[in-house]
């Protein structure tokens, strides 16, 4: 019971951080995403991943982009406890007035500890998109993130389902004369497993821009199917 408290507490915190900073022009809105994810064993340690995502802006009303990944996981030391990962990612973005394609990549690692029914685990990622220029202009193509995630789970042993709490900021770099922080995101999720190989979650994510001209406040509303083989 103790537990549970705490991670309520903990919880709460993280949804009163999904508030933004205000003194500056911003816009609010609220959005979906509908996400799909496969996983394969190829050996011990390694697996394959799929993965497929529709997002929706403008209050659920329009489409935003549609993102496809695919990737490897391996997984070492006692318990898994360190993970590396690498993606590629095709993106169809919806600029308006016409949809641009798009590429990225990014690699991982990302460690984990385990106390009792908590889950505590830190991921730092790199990632880079390439824009489609023929489209339109771009002031940084590539675009590069150092991004940095600390997530908290709590299983439940009685049933076979989780809830959690995630905190991640986005440092951009290869900008002349400075990097900088422009986007946090927090996140508070369920999921529930219906077999050991698949399960659905429910999330709610807030994703606010910083130090930018006009920064934007998307909440989103998202709901994940993952299967694994």
């Amino acid at each position: 019971m103790r537990q549970c408290k705490f991670l309520l507490a903990l919880l709460w915190a993280a949804l009163l951080g999904m508030r933004p900073a205000a003194g500056f022009a911003q816009t609010h809105e609220a959005g979906g995403i509908v996400a799909l994810g496969y996983e394969k064993k190829i050996v011990k340690g390694l697996d394959f991943n799929l993965g497929g995502e529709l997002r929706f802006d403008q209050n659920f009303m329009a489409f935003d982009r549609f993102k496809l990944s695919a990737g490897l996981d391996y997984s070492f030391l006692k318990k898994k406890r360190l993970k590396i990962s690498v993606r590629g990612y095709y993106l169809l973005a919806n600029k308006s007035d016409f949809f641009e394609n798009r590429g990225r990549v990014s690699a991982a690692v990302t460690y984990t500890e385990k106390f009792n029914q908590f889950r505590l685990s830190y991921r730092v990622r790199v990632q880079t998109t390439f824009y489609d220029e023929s489209r339109s202009e771009h002031k940084f193509n590539p675009k590069t993130y150092l991004r940095n995630r600390l997530q908290l789970e709590y299983n439940f042993f009685a049933k076979p389902m989780k809830i959690y709490a995630s905190t991640e900021f986005f440092l951009r770099l290869y900008q002349k004369n400075r990097c900088f922080i422009d986007n946090f995101r927090t996140e508070l999720g369920w999921s529930y497993k219906f077999s050991q190989g698949s399960a659905v979650g429910l999330f709610l994510r807030a994703d606010n821009e910083i130090q930018v001209k006009n920064p934007s406040n998307v909440y989103s509303l998202g709901i994940t199917y993952n299967f694994k083989h």
